[in-house]
Formats: structure tokens, C-alpha cells, sequence
């Protein structure tokens, strides 16, 4: 018999909301909301098909943002006539309006056309192109669907204003479809709130038990509480937007940690999910395999390792397949018996598949070999772990996150405001700043790990974070937020 795949998909981007005016400062969540977002749980729904969606609540909100009438800034650029547009806004067209995997420029020679000229657009029908096709090309299988869309696809170049405009309304009816789509997915995970790097906020001193080069008291960070609020508000959250209260967690970057294991147990989870690499370097009672379920005997929870050779060829590799193949080989190497678990991003891996990755899922769903993560638990197999490591799923560490001197400055102006936080006693108007900046995604774009013509941006909206912050507490923020990160080293 052939073995099952226990598909979890994780759907996260960073909270995008200015906490100054409450508006998005970028458009990932928008743009995401028509291609990953919608198509996922569309197209397992049409084969019928089992698997475990799992949402990070910050996400949520924004999402919810956009259902109740919020723009963020590239949208309202892209609303804008291009002959009105000034040197300043044509230049930020220029340089922002290209992201995006390069797969998503080549379904249209316009916007190809439009990249190799990029740094001398001025012409407004060159702009207002370039306006369309921003938004058009991440649009997925289901918005593709839509004659008014597939229209535009068709068309390719010289767009009216009328047109974008009509898009952009088009677009806003796609991403209300998301939420009322995932309240009915098979079965819901989740993350804590704002996908913070757990174990760094119940101790950061834990990073060194597999990073032994960062430097003892570097940074004095150590809040257990925060971690066990971001773990139950997550859930919280959760149960009152998609209606129901998840069993299971994917912890922000698959990062747990003894501790965190018992938070999440003390919470009500009654299984997590990380990287086998983790498994690989904790004490056991078995020889180590993804195809168990294995007991963490001091928490009392389950914990599910995905298999990671699997999990990466659908992120990584089968984009450039043929996407039937990719799914027939994908289930090939699954072996008989027993059940896999596959984990990893449900977004952004269908940026770099040429059908956004329909052929693929659509193969892969239809299979009748893939099942959720609460359905596998029931049929795998028991091991027993006697002390849990402490890492993430790269590289079984936390070193994306505290491994860089660029990482630590940061998580000391994190520190700092949190002390005078607790100084003060903990009023809750603080809290959501605090939350906001606590997330896992500024640090991902520090140190030399991570590239993205765009770190000013998440520079610029950790520290807006840390000095909404300050401001809650009635003080003014300290002089450095208003310089980079990386001014501190």
C-alpha cells in the first residue's frame, strides 16, 4: 500500500500595518490573497481533498483590513492616473513595481518589455502598463478563471486607466474570498500571533545551545510570559475569525524548544509540528523517522517532523517541472505504507511555478493520497522523546534569527523597550507594539542570510513598531530608532 502524504501548509507574511496611520506599508498580503490564499484551498476542495491549513492571526488582521475597505500605499499608486503621477511616484513604480519571482514577469512580453527598461520609464502608457501588470500577474488559477481577467491576461498591453481601476476593484472581490474560504478548510493550525521566534522569547540565551559562538549576555532577553501570551492570543484569534479553535501548531519557523513545548501543551495544543533536523538531535527512545508521532514525555503533546527532502523539492525544485510529473514524483518517493508529513510555505512556492502551481496541486489533491495532520496522528505510529533540542527548521538552529551582530542590535532595542514595559508596570495600550516588533520577519532580513531590495522597508517598520511602543508608555522614543539597525554595529 502507498503511503499518505500529511500535507500542512503555512500561510505568513509579515504584519504589514503601519502602526502609525494603520495601513499596510507593502502589498504582499493583497497580492498573495489572489494567487496562494485562494487557490489552495479551492482546488482541494475541488478533488475533495484533505489537508491542514495553518494561518499566522497576524494575517488574519490583515487580511480583514482589506475586507473592510483598507488600501495600502502601492495600491492607491496604482489608482492613480498615470499622467498625474509626479517624478517621485514614477520612480517608485520604477523600482518597487518589478518584485516578484522573475516566473511571474514571463507570462507577459509586455512586462518583460517593461523590466528591460525599467530605469527610463516615463511615457504614462508605459506606467499604466506597468500599474496593470504589478498586479495582474500574481493573480493564480482561480482569478485567471474570470473572463474579465483572463480578458486582461489576453490583451497584454495598453491598458486605460478604466481597466486598472476595474483590476484593482476585481482584485478586492478576490481577496474577500480568502477568510470565508479558509473557515471551511479541512482542518486549521495555526502560529503564535505575530510568528515570533519562541524560544528566543522565553530565554534568548537559549540560541547558544547550538550556537555556542554568540556571545554569553550579548542580549538580555528572557520573557516567558510573552511567549505563552503570542501562543494563546494566536489561538484566540484564530477561533474567532475562522470559527474554530486549532489543535495543532507550526511555531513560527518550526523553532520549539523544551519550554516551548510545555507552553504550548499548557495552552491547550495538542500538536506541534517542526523540521526533522530537530528530531535528529533529540533524545529518544527510537531510531529517528518522520513516519512516527512522537510523545515529548515532559510537555505532553505530540510532535510531527516533516520530512524535509519532500517537503523542499515542492518549495524549490518542481517549479521547473512539468507539474503532473512533479506530483507523480513527489508521491513516488513516498514509499509504501505508513504516512509523510510534508510541511512547508503555501504561498510562496507558486510565484515560481509558470501556472501557479495548478497542475501540480491539482494532481497532487486528486491522488486521494493526501490527508491532514489530526488524520495522520491517528494512524502513525508512537515514539517517545526524553529531551526536545532546541532549534528551527533550518538547520535544526536559530541562527537566521541570533546568529548575526546585526540580529542581536536588534533584539536590543527589542530589549530595552520591553524592560521599561515591565517597569512600568505592563499597561496593555503597549502590548500590541510590543507583539508586533517581537516577530520573527525583521530579523529574517538581518545579518548576511537574506537579501531583499526592500530591508529599508522592514528596517523602517521594526523600529515603528519599537516607537509606537515608547510612545504607549507615555515616552519618547529613544533617538537611535530613527536609524537603521545596522547603525548600531
Amino acid at each position: 500500500m502507498a503511503a499518505r502524504v500529511a500535507l500542512l501548509l503555512h500561510m505568513h507574511q509579515p504584519d504589514y500595518i503601519d502602526p502609525t496611520d494603520g495601513r499596510p506599508i507593502m502589498p504582499w498580503v493583497r497580492l498573495h490573497a489572489t494567487r496562494g490564499y485562494l487557490d489552495v484551498p479551492v482546488l482541494a476542495a475541488e478533488h475533495n481533498a484533505r489537508f491542514t491549513l495553518n494561518v499566522v492571526p497576524s494575517l488574519l488582521d490583515q487580511l480583514e483590513t482589506y475586507v473592510n475597505g483598507g488600501t495600502d500605499a502601492w495600491e492607491d499608486l496604482t489608482r492613480l492616473p498615470a499622467e498625474r503621477l509626479n517624478d517621485e511616484q514614477q520612480a517608485i513604480l520604477r523600482k518597487r513595481f518589478f518584485h516578484g519571482h522573475p516566473a511571474m514577469r514571463r507570462v507577459s512580453p509586455r512586462y518583460r518589455d517593461l523590466e528591460a527598461r525599467r530605469d527610463t520609464l516615463t511615457d504614462p502608457q508605459d506606467l499604466r502598463d506597468l500599474q496593470m501588470w504589478s498586479n495582474l500577474a500574481w493573480m493564480g488559477v482561480v482569478a485567471r478563471r474570470d473572463p474579465f481577467i483572463a480578458g486582461l491576461y489576453a490583451q497584454d498591453r495598453g491598458y486605460t486607466h478604466a481597466q486598472v481601476v476595474a483590476m484593482l476593484d476585481k482584485q478586492r472581490e478576490l481577496v474577500a474570498r480568502v477568510l470565508p474560504l479558509w473557515r471551511d478548510a479541512p482542518e486549521i493550525s495555526c502560529s503564535p500571533y505575530n510568528h515570533p521566534i519562541l524560544p528566543l522569547l522565553v530565554d534568548f540565551e537559549h540560541s547558544r545551545r547550538s550556537l555556542p559562538h554568540v556571545p554569553a549576555g550579548s542580549v538580555s532577553f528572557a520573557w516567558p510570559d510573552d511567549a505563552r501570551r503570542q501562543v494563546v492570543e494566536g489561538l484566540d484569534r484564530v477561533e474567532a475569525v475562522l470559527g474554530r479553535r486549532p489543535d495543532g501548531m507550526w511555531p513560527s519557523e518550526g523553532s520549539v524548544g523544551p519550554e516551548v513545548a510545555r507552553i504550548c501543551a499548557e495552552a491547550g495544543v495538542r500538536w506541534l509540528t517542526t523540521d526533522e533536523g530537530v528530531l535528529h538531535r533529540s533524545s529518544r527512545d527510537h531510531d529517528p523517522t518522520v513516519r512516527r508521532a512522537w510523545w515529548v514525555e515532559d510537555a505532553g503533546l505530540h510532535i510531527v517532523f516533516r520530512d524535509r527532502g519532500l517537503s523542499d523539492r515542492i518549495g524549490f525544485h518542481y517549479a521547473t517541472w512539468d507539474g503532473h510529473a512533479a506530483a507523480a514524483d513527489l508521491l513516488a518517493h513516498t514509499g509504501k505504507n505508513g504516512v509523510v508529513p510534508v510541511i512547508l510555505d503555501g504561498e510562496n512556492p507558486w510565484e515560481s511555478y509558470p501556472d501557479a502551481g495548478e497542475a501540480f496541486l491539482s494532481s497532487l489533491f486528486g491522488s486521494g493520497r493526501v490527508c491532514s495532520v489530526g488524520d495522520a496522528l491517528a494512524d502513525m505510529p508512537r515514539g517517545t522523546i526524553h529531551h526536545l533540542h532546541t532549534g528551527s527548521w533550518i538547520n535544526a538552529d536559530l541562527g537566521i534569527w541570533a546568529g548575526d551582530p546585526m540580529d542581536r542590535a536588534g533584539w536590543r532595542r527589542l530589549a530595552r523597550l520591553r524592560a521599561a514595559w515591565d517597569a512600568a508596570g505592563c499597561p496593555d495600550a503597549v502590548w500590541p507594539h510590543l507583539r508586533a516588533a517581537e516577530g520573527s520577519d525583521w530579523f529574517w532580513w538581518y545579518g548576511p542570510e537574506h537579501h531583499t531590495e526592500m530591508r529599508d522597508l522592514f528596517d523602517r517598520l521594526f523600529n515603528k513598531h519599537l516607537a509606537a511602543g515608547w510612545r504607549a508608555l507615555g515616552q519618547e522614543p529613544p533617538a537611535d530608532l530613527a536609524r537603521p539597525v545596522w547603525a548600531d554595529l
